[in-house]
Order: C-alpha cells, then structure tokens, then sequence
C-alpha cells in the first residue's frame, strides 16, 4: 500500500482492516520519482498487488505515474483508493482498478483470494500428477478412473477437470468408475458435481445400471441416494432391474424394487423383470416381487 505523507492516517486505518481479513500487506509513503523506485519500500516488487491512496494531486504525481507504468508492465493489479469521498479522475491509461469503500475492497479481495486459489490448486495438482508420473490430459484421467487409481483422480478433480467429461466412447466418468466398482471414486466424482443419470452413448447405460451389472450394491445405493433414476433403460431396454434379476442378484433386486423400480415395464423384447424371475423359476426372486411390486 502506497500513500504520500499527508495521508497516512487513512493508510494506516486501511493497514488494520486489510489485516483483520488475513492478507499481508505493507505500506510505504512515497515520495519516489522515476528515477528512484527504491523509496517504494521493501516489498514492492514482490507485491501481488498494488493499492494506493489518492487524491487529485497524488494521482498525477511521478511516483504514481511509476507506479501506473510499472503495474501495466508487471501486470499487478493496480488499485486506488480515494483520499476523501468522490470521483477520482485517472488517465485511462493507468488502468487503475478504482475503490469507493471498505466493502467494495472487501469484494474484491474475497474474488481475487477465490481466483488465486483455484490456480493454485490447478497449479499443485498438475505437479503432484506430473510427479507421479501421469501425463496432464483427459485421457489419463480416464484411465486413472479405470484402473481405480484414487489419489491421481482426486487430483485431476482439484486441478478443475469436469466430472462430467466423457471418454472417446462417449462414456461418462461416472460410468467409468461405476463399471471399475470403485465406491471411492464414485463418492469423489459425485462430490465434485457429477450427473448421476447421465447415459453412456456406447450402450446407453446409467451408471446405476453399471454398478448393477458388476453387483456392486454399495455403488447402487449411493447412487439411489444421490437422485439416480431408477428405471432409466440401456439401448437394448433393458432397466438396472431387468439386469439384476437377469443376473439373479436378490439383494440388487429388493434394493431396486425398494427404490421404486417398475416390475412390469418390458424391455426390447418384451418381457418384464417379473416376467423374468418367473421365467426362471427362483422362488426367492419371485417372493420379493410379491413381497414389494405386488401383482
């Protein structure tokens, strides 16, 4: 922070309240021409950014004008803060980023904390993937999500890759994990805001329909609890239901038919899970069909 003699009571109030939100900051009265920038003080030229109280005279002055030309050259973010209330006149080449009031710096401040933070993370998770030896790119995420590889998916996730990506097969990251029977990977990418009903387009599978096909009960119920449709069908017609009675999977089946899975919707060929657990004559199956889908 930047301020001529006569103004440092307000740098000083600025000082302790730029402090109480937890940012470092150290000020300097400037009487810096162009040609001794080393009266800005220690800091400067490691700031992140630059702020400095103005009024009418001070912001034409040569420190300021140093300062301006130095802040476009570095690119810092350059702000003025009005010595008293009212407008502030700056030649547009400054590129001043003007201040009104306390709060106005306080939303500032919390944008760019924001910001600087989700760079950082990218910045860390690249390092820590590149680390382990993982190339940078979508595609490794897929396979990381494929071989169940946690901790490097949890860094793609951090670095800002969507959880909704899709494979070159049009396969959602979701499906992937599903498939893989990875819960971890599955409760890491629904955290991070994945569509839990999206349809893979090489089968047009749900993720719950995957999770059912491996019997992965645990990914089903997650799934059920995080809004998953129940009875989403593939391409073929066939429903997660259909496929847990196909595979004669009973705790899968109570677990669905619980959730509200429908019993008599066919599939492509015409025939319903009831249909099927009959067919197949498993007294169990059919029990919990009269037992949670009635007739």
């Amino acid at each position: 922070m930047l301020h001529e003699k006569e103004e440092k009571s307000s740098a000083d109030r600025l000082v302790r309240f730029i402090k109480r939100k937890k940012y470092k900051v150290t000020v300097s009265s400037c009487t810096v021409t162009p040609d001794r920038p080393d009266s800005l003080g220690d800091g400067f030229f490691d700031a992140s950014h630059i702020m400095a109280i103005l009024s009418e005279s001070s912001a034409r002055s040569p420190w300021f004008s140093f300062v301006a030309g130095f802040s476009l050259g570095s690119g810092r973010a350059l702000l003025g803060y009005p010595a008293v209330s009212g407008e502030l006149r700056l030649p547009p080449s400054y590129q001043v980023i003007l201040i009104s009031n306390d709060n106005d710096l306080d939303a500032y401040l919390a944008v760019e904390t924001e910001e600087w933070a989700q760079k950082e993370a990218y910045r860390r998770a690249k390092a820590a993937l590149l680390d382990m030896g993982i190339p940078f790119n979508e595609e490794s995420l897929e396979n990381c999500i494929r071989e169940q590889k946690y901790q490097a998916v949890s860094h793609f996730i951090d670095a800002g890759f969507s959880p909704n990506a899709r494979d070159k097969f049009g396969v959602p990251l979701l499906n992937l994990a599903a498939r893989a029977g990875d819960l971890h990977i599955v409760k890491l990418l629904l955290k991070a805001g994945a569509s839990v009903n999206l349809q893979a387009e090489d089968r047009g599978t749900t993720a719950l329909i995957d999770s059912t096909a491996g019997k992965y009960l645990a990914i089903m119920e997650l799934l059920l609890e995080a809004g998953a449709e129940v009875n989403l069908k593939s391409k073929d017609g066939q429903s997660a239901l259909i496929i847990a009675v196909g595979l004669n999977d009973e705790a899968s089946t109570e677990l669905l038919l619980k959730a509200g899975a429908n019993a008599d919707e066919p599939d492509s060929l015409g025939a319903s899970a009831r249909k099927y657990a009959l067919l197949f004559n498993k007294p169990a199956m059919v029990e919990l069909f009269k037992t949670y889908a009635g007739q």
